[in-house]
């Protein structure tokens, strides 16, 4: 009977999303004007994902188990105890997402490799799995033969367990070794055909959700000092990954390695506030320039050893919380990107505030600042991402600035929804798209050397902690269906007419996208809608009926009962 009233509740919402959806205003909030024009020829577009968020086959065909498999198979960790073990089924529908693709007609594809699809102990000399090496093989192969280039992301993630349990994971240096050799079994297996190479994704998560706040697996909540350690560890790593392609791979393949780092852009409060235009900075310094600083001029950057330094003397320590790089190892990482790959989401207005260093240590005190939102923002739809494209525009010329205008590679942007039902006409993330895409454009006016763009993502998947909850695709994916069915949102038509025109021609042919769009999803929505309804008729006719059917009979046997002792 709970399931029956759980699905009277879902057919509702259902009907409530299809009545709020013409009620829907966005409030506009560029800064300056909407600019026409056009992107360069060459200028890629594409879509992303990942491989534990979509592949599902968590312990098919050898693979070995994941930290995520792991973390999402403990009670309380997952919104609802979800898990990706099936995801999107990726993993068998391979042919299917490659239809998708086609239809928006996208230049590339960004992937990632489940290290313990292909190394299962993630050790490569105890034992690599053919069966994995042949479906990356497959994959890679059916995206250049249908003219998607494919982007791959070394570590979207998911550790091997084995790793994990025996070393500690990041916390561990051993991990730079394990890692080099994976990458360099991936380089030898794929890099003929790849010549996009990205080893981590946001290491800021990894290190800050996985190691700080214990959100994100493996789940720890080292305070203070896990999150610097795992971070130093994954810059180590991604030089050495470098230098090995570098040396031995660059001169055969004609490859590129890069590394994806995401950040939210953090805007002072009262900019004629020098002490919150001072905090504005250290927020963009201890989530970008944390790895970026290494990587392209040699060190951390210096108000996080400054900041940090102070706070952990203040504490009684005889060393600061953050590691240091030797001189030799500051040689060595210098320089280690052929492409930056930026990913952005939202913006934070900040402002500055002194935390005393007797709370304990924290990463998130050590910056003294306080993230806040505009109450002018319009509401969003997950609640930590909020539409702010003029910052995007900021982060990519500070990027210009800092670290001497590198090639950008935008590798994550994008919106969610939060919904338990139905939603295809997705208003919201056209506008998103629209306006972020127009201010990486004004960027690029103004100097910024950015070659393409990576939509977040292409279809519905497992959000890591939110499991289901949270929605950024292109594409709605109906979890609840065995099958797992693609539906396209609105936003798909318009992002396929941005790519087609390679810009914005003029405001009648824009506005003719959006009209376009919504159009088109209304008719998909109905039938969508209507699913649920098809779907659980069977749940009705032999679950309910015949439960109903029971408890009346129960029922008429006691009031039988009662009439017969009260006759006596």
């Amino acid at each position: 009977m709970v399931g029956f009233f759980l699905w009277v509740l879902q057919v509702l919402s259902v009907a409530l999303c299809i009545q709020e959806e013409s009620d829907f205003q966005w409030t506009q909030t560029d800064r300056g004007s909407f600019y026409y024009g056009k992107f360069p020829p060459t200028f890629m577009w594409g879509v992303g994902s990942s491989a534990y968020q979509t592949e599902g086959a968590w312990d098919m065909d050898g693979k070995g188990k994941s930290i995520w498999d792991v973390f999402t198979h403990k009670k309380g960790r997952v919104f609802m105890n979800q898990t990706g073990d099936s995801s999107c089924d990726g993993y068998y529908k391979v042919k299917d997402d490659l239809a998708l693709l086609k239809e928006l007609n996208v230049s590339h594809y960004r992937l990632s490799i489940s290290w313990p699809r292909i190394i299962p102990t993630g050790v490569r000399a105890e034992y690599v799995n053919e069966k994995g090496i042949q479906y990356y093989n497959d994959l890679i192969n059916v995206l250049l033969e249908n003219r998607v280039v494919p982007v791959i992301t070394l570590y979207h993630w998911d550790l091997p367990q084995n790793l994990q349990e025996k070393f500690c994971g990041w916390q561990n240096v051993s991990m730079v070794t394990y890692f080099n050799d994976y990458a360099n079994l991936c380089f030898e297996k794929f890099g003929d055909r790849v010549k996009h190479w990205i080893t981590f994704n946001s290491p800021w998560s990894v290190a800050v959700e996985g190691f700080e706040t214990g959100e994100h697996a493996p789940g720890f909540k080292l305070s203070g000092t896990g999150a610097y350690k795992a971070a130093h560890n994954m810059i180590k790593a991604h030089s050495k990954v470098w230098h090995t392609y570098n040396k031995n791979w660059r001169n055969k393949h004609k490859g590129m390695v890069g590394i994806s780092l995401t950040t939210e852009w953090g805007e002072p409060v009262d900019i004629s506030n020098q002490k919150d235009i001072e905090a504005a900075e250290r927020f963009v310094q201890f989530n970008f320039g944390w790895f970026a600083n290494p990587l392209y001029n040699g060190d951390y950057p210096q108000i996080m050893k400054e900041y940090i330094g102070q706070k952990s003397a203040q504490q009684g320590l005889g060393v600061s919380r953050l590691p240091t790089f030797t001189s030799q190892e500051k040689s060595y990482i210098k320089g280690t990107c052929d492409f930056l790959g930026v990913g952005h989401f939202t913006t934070r207005y900040i402002t500055n505030r002194n935390f005393p260093a007797t709370q304990g240590p924290s990463y998130f005190t050590d910056r003294d600042l306080t993230e806040l939102v505009d109450p002018k923002w319009p509401e969003p739809e997950s609640k930590w991402l909020y539409s702010v494209p003029w910052g995007f525009r900021r982060l990519l010329n500070f990027v210009k600035t800092h670290y001497g205008n590198p090639m950008v590679f935008v590798t994550e942007n994008g919106m969610s929804e939060k919904m338990h039902c139905a939603q295809l006409c997705d208003e919201w993330r056209i506008q998103y798209l629209k306006g972020y895409t127009n201010e990486m454009l004004k960027a690029m006016k103004d100097g910024v050397n950015v070659q393409g763009y990576t939509a977040w993502s292409l279809m519905d998947k497992f959000e890591w902690d939110e499991g289901f909850s949270e929605r950024f695709g292109l594409y709605y994916v109906e979890f609840r269906n065995k099958n797992k069915p693609r539906y396209p949102k609105a936003s798909v038509q318009f992002y396929k007419k941005l790519i087609s025109a390679n810009g914005f021609p003029n405001v009648r042919e824009v506005e003719k996208w959006h009209r376009i769009s919504t159009e088109s999803c209304s008719t998909i929505n109905q039938l969508l809608a209507a699913d649920p309804l098809v779907s659980h008729m069977e749940m009705v006719t032999e679950i309910v009926v015949p439960t109903v059917c029971t408890l009346c009979i129960l029922i008429s046997a006691i009031l039988l009962m009662i009439l017969l002792r009260r006759q006596s």
